[in-house]
């Protein structure tokens, strides 16, 4: 555990329930990223596909 030794069994207890919230948390904002959709990006690719299309022709 390295630097957790110092605490004891109730600090240790209140450090993993802040971890365990933190870390809902976190997942919580990893889904809600993973829904959002780069629409910046997704118009350059097709502007970019539109451009590379006209030179060819």
């Amino acid at each position: 555990m390295g630097k957790w030794d110092h605490l004891d069994r109730e600090q240790m207890i209140e450090k993993v329930e802040q971890l365990l919230i933190e870390n809902d948390k976190l997942r919580a904002e990893i889904a809600r990223l993973r829904g959002v959709k780069r629409p910046a990006s997704e118009a350059m690719e097709s502007m970019s596909t539109k451009l590379k299309e006209a030179l060819r022709e």
